[in-house]
This record gives C-alpha cells, structure tokens and sequence, in this order.
C-alpha cells in the first residue's frame, strides 16, 4: 500500500461517516482527516517502541532474578546477549525517537501485559534460543533477530492488532502501509550510527500528502452531487438511490481526483480506486465502477475537464 491509496481511503471513510450525520461541515471533516493522518504516525512510533519495551523486559527479568536473596549462579552471571543487542540502543539513544514519544505521549506503561506475552513468546522461540548460544554475533546477525521479533513474532500475532485496536481506533487501515515502514526502518539501520542520525521515515511527505488529501477532502465534499450528475448520465439501468452509498463515494473522490490534479495519471486514479473497491464495496462493485467511471473519463476528456500535465500527461502519452 502506498501512503496516496491510504489517504484515498482516509478520505472515503470519513466521507461515507459524516454522510450519515445531518449537519457536517467540511471543518469537521478535515479536522478528523488530519488527526487520522497524525494517528498513522503514532502507530510507527508505538510500534517501534513495543519492540524495544520487549528488551526492557528482558533486562527487567534479569535485574530482579539477580536480586533475589537467594540467587542462583545463573541469576548473577545471565546470558545478555538480548538485552545488548546494539539495535535496541540505536533506537532508543536516537534524539528524533526520544523527542517524537516523549511529546506525543507514546507509551506502553498502561500495556505491559501484552509487553510480557511477547517477551514470552520470545524466550521459548527456536530463533531466539539460537541467537542467545551464538558465538560472537555479527551486527547484521544482531539485526537480524530484531526484525525476525518484528516480522515472524509481533505482527503475525493477533494480539498485536487486538492492542492496537483499542489504542486507537484510527489504526484500522494503517497497518499494512505503516507495518511495512517499520520494517524498512529496522532493514536500514547500520553499526555505529549517532544518536541525531534521521533513522526514521515519514509516514507521509509532510507537504505534499497533507496538500493532496486536504484538496481531496474540499474537493469531494464540495462537488459531491455534480458528480452524482455525471454518474446519474452513465446508470441509466440503475436509480441513483439503488446505488449503495460507498460506491456512490468511490466514484465522486475519482472524478474529484481526476479533474483537480494534473499531475496524476488517469489510469492510476482509476486502479487505486477500483482497488479500494475491492475491499470497502461489494464484490460486484469494482466491475461497476470501472465501467461507469469508463464512460465519466470520456465524457470529462470531451468538456476539458480533465487536464493532464508534467509525469500525468507523460504516462497517458504513453498508453497511447
């Protein structure tokens, strides 16, 4: 998923919710788009940060075993190799991590149980056994087991997404974009990188998306029964009202989107929306909606509607 397919359906979504409310205003509307957009943020860094607060569990662990009165040989001499792992200290010394979860509040203080179900899973995982009996563990190696925790251990786990969930419910598109992200951040990491290297990547380009998905938004909202106007021209077999109402959205956002901005190739607008179909319409209604927006493409290409520039026009010379 690209960040542009989840702002489409950001957009979609709050659409079809305000629908169902008498008096929305476009204020409203915007003001939850741009909350949710920050809220795919906050699921990065508590992501991040649920990997590293598997560590402090570890070490938690250990220090309370090495306190007991009546330790054993192994409570005073563990193996630490987990809790040493030179990816966790890069994450956790980076001043841009640091600063973005201390002032947004990011935390899993009120969470530790489902901390400590993973870090259960982790000490009877086969991989990390291997790990911890390992001689001399290279830095990717040490890599390596963090991004398999990541990847094979927390969000393969339903529980991951059942805490997710009730964290914020927001985050019920974001997962496969931001979970991607996640990953590609743990993939890039290198050996002695400095507490204020940018190790971290935007969920979003913080101009240009928020731009795109606030003109969206006014243009959707705005000229919402001009395209029903159109649609209505290309569903001569069908009531407008028989038209279930996400489908009706799915098409408005697309010929919003294809009139106001130049810079995207028709063919794109059209996939990402026929794609969005798939799974927020009914089973039929991807074919439905290609047809009719066919047809709208057409007639909007005839009045001048549609107006391609820059990689836009480039990529629909190239179809021809």
């Amino acid at each position: 998923m690209t960040s542009r397919r989840l702002i489409r359906i950001k957009v979609l979504q709050l659409l079809y919710a305000y629908s169902k409310k008498e008096s929305a205003t476009l204020a409203e509307i915007e003001r939850d788009l741009l909350k949710s957009m920050s809220k795919s943020t906050d699921l990065y860094y508590e992501t991040l940060l649920l990997i590293t607060e598997v560590r402090r569990k570890a070490f938690q662990k250990i220090d309370t075993a090495r306190n007991r009165r009546f330790a054993s040989n192994v409570d005073l001499n563990p193996n630490t190799r987990f809790i040493d792992n030179p990816v966790f200290n890069i994450l956790e010394n980076n001043k841009k991590f640091q600063y973005y979860i201390t002032n947004n509040l990011i935390s899993w203080n009120d969470n530790q149980e489902t901390v400590l179900y993973f870090y259960n899973k982790l000490i009877e995982w086969s991989k990390y056994q291997k790990y911890m009996h390992q001689k001399s563990p290279s830095f990717e190696q040490h890599k390596q087991i963090v991004l398999d925790l990541f990847s094979e251990l927390i969000i393969q786990d339903e529980m991951f997404y059942q805490t997710m969930e009730e964290k914020s419910i927001f985050w019920n598109d974001d997962f496969e974009l931001v979970l991607s992200i996640v990953y590609k951040t743990l993939w890039h990491l290198q050996e002695k990188m400095r507490e204020e290297d940018d190790i971290l990547y935007p969920i979003y380009k913080k101009d240009e998306d928020f731009e795109y998905a606030r003109t969206l938004m006014r243009k959707a909202f705005y000229e919402y029964n001009a395209n029903m106007e159109i649609i209505d021209k290309f569903t001569y077999n069908w009531e407008l009202d028989r038209i279930s109402e996400m489908d009706k959205l799915i098409m408005s956002c697309a010929i919003s989107e294809l009139k106001h901005f130049p810079s995207i190739p028709v063919k794109v607008t059209l996939d990402e929306y026929i794609e969005i179909s798939k799974t927020y319409s009914s089973p039929k209604s991807g074919a439905f909606i290609n047809g009719v927006l066919d047809k709208a493409v057409a007639l909007l290409k005839d009045t001048n509607e549609i107006v391609k520039a820059g990689r836009g026009l480039l990529d629909e010379t190239e179809a021809r």
